[in-house]
């Protein structure tokens, strides 16, 4: 890192934290001089270079901006530093390697904690953009980017605020100076408290105190009576709240008094106000650009009715609900406004459009850019964070490339031309000037870090995988990155004072249905695991609902849907119970390997009932209980058996800690994720809760939060369903809901922290036996087949049998007599040699050398056309043997060795067959023969030793069947096994013993 000196004649300032290093100050110097960008803003008119930004925002916001930002440079300047970025970063941030510190120049640490310590403290934004000398301050949104304070606190320094003047942010940004003003040029409202309250035209750059306090409400019960007055249902809104928080929609008197604190507590010091709920209605906006000389350009518009909690979801633009002439009246509408405050910069202006009556009513202006802005970029094709910086700079709007292309004008070609602009660019009226029409239409889904499942309630934790592929048509960004090691916070992660949205994903389509076809498309190859829930999946199936589809959707659609409890698609129910069988005893297993290493390593003996093959595994998934043995066929192979019937399936370990399942001839991968109310699984994108048993008795936290208050007293009587505390989750305050009716006794105090699962209070339960338990599910597993295809093939069975043999010695658990049925099937076909042979030279032909390979292809095709042949199936093996010797007597000594070692398979297989298929099916022995396994130091192999001894009875059995139907009807061949089966001394093998000495 390096650092500048302060200039002749100054004092340096004290050492100020500058990453993480306490000593000077940061250097913006840059790659291109700055006599460039000075050369840019004064060609196009402007007159207030700006070579570097501290961005005074983090999470999706800082990304966004930082890249819009390179991207631009490098068009325009040939090199994506050519503005310098400096970023602020909180400890938090920092610890979850936040992604707008890795993309920024330079980043200055700031005290964590809430907002009002770092990216809302307008003091601090000020003394670090002085000491880092930057030329302008980027707010981004949310934070300090609405307060009025610190446009005016950079302007007394000289640093260019890249927003509104703060006049202008405070008479628009203000929720209820807005809707006065609005009033006052005669764009409708919806009733509400300052309806009755009448701005002159002359006093909407400032308006009277008076005025603005008598549209406020200040008490719980002044909120009572404008309720009454406006009518129900209605909206508590604070003035200063958005994104979802400080709003509550009441329907009574009763729950305006339990609300109007919450809005308070969410958006503290805010002036609060009350306006009537449009019913059925759209939420529709007009993006505008401002600049410094009065020129205001309406930039298409967009649709964010899918909002849930007042908190948008979905976004899309064009507009298609309202007719064209409407939309042109909400652009006029939203210009007008801009220009009675002389606004300046990027901003947007909120309407409700009834669907029954097609009036629209003025909800609020957003003086910053909003989260959704990338909708308008792309049916624009404006790059809004580089315009926000030519309007810093002073450029007329007319003079910015993109608004010209936006117009029809003559643009010059570009940022990337813009030497030439001066030739080209001509002062045009844009009030009269019309737009191109939008290109195509956008479709744009936040991804969020809230729980659809459990009432959208916010979640925080680590990010352990975070994966999207970009196509052509869809695009995403993201504020975190996934965790190098999942088993700390060491990479990304969503912090509890994150916003919960930390992704944005947008899809285009030349039409609307085509836009939402391809986000449902880039939805489902999203992959994002660990300890947060998304809402993902939820919002695939909000996308693919015939309401959405037919643009029949309203602000209240997906709330109405949360309150019916539409949930996203879960995985079959057999999927999720398999899914979590294979991991709960996959789990155990690992676990029980663990405690038997222990054991051993102390010197001492293990309980003889630990088993690594059978285990019992409970699960219950939503309210129904599942009791399955699992039951190992071999390291990888499982059967599930529950009520009667049994699957077979196959697992294999990722390296990412998830499993690959194989069932009925299909994969399947899977994930877990423990968490306060259990395990969570992630079955192909889907997830389902493995339930822990919950104790109602006992009211736990279920995510990072703090306790806000308690809404009931210590020791009173509660009914179930009531709101008994309220909590703090990533900036939202959320009720909590008794489970169950009792008296309730608290434990936490009121304004602690509390980590998930920290008890909140203690409830005596009026009725232990009335608590819902999940119910024993008595069905059965479907008709599944094999986890892979089968092949008919007889060498492939015989193969699987051996296989399947194996298994068995080594402890494992297989149906005896099916094992020895197939090998003896497959040793009496005549076709296994002549398979296994085909298959073993499809391997080695490429590596042979090319004399033998043609001569063994040629005895073969001879021996299989000789009449003999025809009549006696037998395999030539003498004959390719001989080949195989006579071929490697004429090599060379080096390459001899090289050729023995090719040919090892095949001279193995020939000469198991030289005395035919009987003394081919000696090869069975081997199989026996792998009970004399080596005791090597490695405590693991003891245990695995172990666990096949716990299966003796299974290898007797094996044993004996297998001496029946090969080694007696000619012992001879196998007199070297017996002699050693007969010596075996422990009484685990006296029935095989036994057996050998008897006949």
């Amino acid at each position: 890192m390096r650092f500048l000196a302060a200039p002749p004649g100054e004092i340096m300032a004290e050492p100020y934290q500058l990453n993480g290093i306490l000593n000077g100050m940061p250097n913006l110097s840059h790659p291109s001089s700055p006599s460039e960008v000075d050369e840019f803003c004064k060609a196009l008119g402007g007159n207030s270079p700006i070579h570097s930004v501290l961005v005074a925002n983090n999470g999706m916001a800082a990304v966004k901006f930082m890249r819009s930002i390179r991207i631009w440079a490098l068009e325009t300047f040939g090199t994506e530093k050519a503005i310098l970025l400096v970023a602020m970063a909180t400890p938090e941030d920092l610890k979850i390697n936040a992604e707008h510190i890795r993309i920024a120049d330079q980043f200055i640490e700031v005290p964590g904690g809430t907002n009002n310590n770092n990216y809302a403290n307008v003091q601090l934004i000020v003394e670090i953009a002085e000491r880092t000398r930057v030329s302008a301050v980027w707010p981004g949104w949310g934070h300090a980017s609405e307060n009025p304070e610190l446009p005016d606190a950079l302007d007394e320094k000289g640093i260019i605020f890249l927003g509104p003047p703060s006049a202008a942010m405070a008479a628009l940004g203000d929720k209820i100076g807005s809707s006065l003003i609005a009033q006052a040029a005669g764009v409708p409202t919806l009733p509400w408290s300052g309806s009755h309250v009448k701005v002159p035209p002359e006093s909407c750059h400032s308006i009277p105190e008076e005025l603005y306090r008598n549209a406020c409400v200040s008490t719980t019960e002044e909120a009572v009576a404008s309720c009454q007055v406006v009518g129900y249902p209605a909206m508590i809104k604070a003035s200063w709240g958005g994104g979802g928080k400080g709003i509550r929609k009441v329907h009574n008197d009763d729950e305006v008094r339990a609300l109007f604190k919450q809005v308070q507590g969410e958006v503290p010091g805010s002036p609060i106000f009350i306006m009537k709920v449009a019913s059925q209605s759209r939420h529709l906006e007009v993006q505008l650009l401002c600049d410094k000389h009065g020129n205001v350009a309406a930039l298409h518009s967009r649709d964010c009715s899918v909002q849930r909690r007042h908190q948008k979801i979905i976004e899309e633009g064009p507009i298609t609900i309202a007719a064209p002439d409407t939309v042109k009246e909400l652009e006029q509408a939203a210009r007008q406004l801009a220009k009675c405050v002389q606004y300046v910069g990027a901003a947007t202006v909120e309407y409700l459009y009834s669907m029954e009556t097609g009036e629209y009513y003025f909800l609020e202006l957003n003086p910053r850019l909003q989260v959704e802005h990338p909708v308008t970029e792309w049916i624009a094709e404006i790059n809004l964070p580089a315009a926000q910086v030519a309007v810093g700079m002073g450029i007329p709007l007319y003079n910015i490339p993109e608004i010209r292309r936006f117009y029809g004008m003559d643009h010059g070609g570009g940022y990337h031309n813009w030497r030439t602009i001066s030739a080209v660019a001509t002062k045009f009226d844009l009030d009269k000037a019309q737009s191109v029409r939008p290109k195509g239409h956008c479709v744009a889904v936040r991804v969020t870090s809230e729980d659809p499942d459990d009432g959208f309630k916010p979640t925080s934790g680590r990010v352990e995988e975070l994966n999207f592929k970009s196509k052509p048509n869809v695009w995403a960004y993201f504020s975190v990155k996934a965790s190098i090691c999942p088993s700390k916070l060491s990479g990304g992660a969503i912090h509890e004072f994150s916003d919960s949205q930390f992704g944005h994903v947008f899809a285009f389509g030349e039409s609307r249905s085509l836009a939402i076809a391809n986000m449902v498309l880039g939805l489902k190859e999203i992959q994002i695991r660990g300890e947060i829930r998304t809402n993902v999946d939820y919002t695939v199936d909000l996308l693919n609902a015939t309401e959405y589809r037919e643009n029949k959707i309203h602000t209240g659609w997906l709330d109405s849907r949360i309150a019916m409890r539409v949930r996203a698609e879960r995985p079959p129910w057999y999927l999720s119970v398999v899914g979590g069988a294979l991991y709960e005893a996959s789990s155990r297993s690992s676990s029980v390997i663990t405690d038997y290493v222990g054991y051993l390593s102390k010197g001492q003996i293990p309980p003889k009932h630990i088993s690594l093959v059978n285990l019992t595994v409970t699960l219950n998934i939503e309210g129904s209980k599942y009791t399955i043995e699992t039951v190992r066929g071999g390291p990888r192979s499982y059967k599930l058996r529950m009520n009667g019937s049994e699957i077979e399936t196959e697992i294999h370990s990722l390296r990412d800690g998830g499993l690959l399942m194989q069932l009925d001839g299909n994969s399947h991968v899977i994930y877990a994720e423990t968490e306060a109310a259990g395990t969570r699984l992630l079955i192909n994108g889907r997830t389902c809760l493995l339930q822990k048993e919950h104790d109602p008795s006992k009211l736990l936290a279920d995510t990072p939060c703090k306790l806000l208050r308690f809404l009931v007293a210590d020791g009173s009587h509660v009914d179930a369903d009531t709101p008994y505390a309220e909590v703090e989750v990533m900036k939202m305050c959320m009720p909590l809901l008794l489970p169950a009716s009792g008296v309730i006794h608290f434990v936490m105090p009121e304004g602690q922290a509390m980590k998930a699962n920290d008890l909140i209070a203690r409830l005596d339960l009026d009725d232990p036996s009335s608590v819902r338990r999940a119910e024993p599910f008595h069905g059965s597993f479907p008709k599944l087949g094999p986890p892979t295809a089968i092949s008919g093939k007889v060498h492939q069975k015989f193969a699987a049998s051996v296989n399947s043999a194996h298994m068995i010695l080594a402890g494992y658990e297989h149906n005896i007599n099916e094992v020895v049925q197939d090998l003896l099937n497959c040793l009496d076909n005549p076709e296994l040699p002549f398979l296994q042979w085909q298959e073993l030279m499809s391997v080695l032909a490429t590596r042979l050398p090319k004399d033998l390979r043609n001569e063994l292809d040629g005895k073969y095709k001879e021996y299989e056309l000789n009449p003999d042949f025809c009549k006696s199936k037998d395999f030539p093996a003498r004959l390719l043997r001989g080949v195989i010797e006579a071929n490697l007597a004429y090599c060379s000594e080096k390459d001899r060795v090289t050729n023995e070692r090719l040919v090892e398979p095949l001279m193995s297989l020939v000469k198991s067959y030289e005395g035919g298929r009987e003394s081919h099916a000696r090869v069975v022995s081997d199989v026996i023969e792998r009970l004399r396994l080596q005791h090597a130091k490695d405590l693991e192999k003891v245990v695995y030793i172990v666990f096949s001894h716990q299966g003796v009875r299974s290898k007797n059995k094996l044993i004996l069947r297998l001496m029946e139907a090969l080694v007696y009807p000619n012992p001879s061949a196998y007199r070297d096994q017996l002699i050693r089966f007969s010596a075996l001394n422990h009484t685990s093998y006296s029935e095989v013993k036994l057996k050998i000495l008897k006949d």
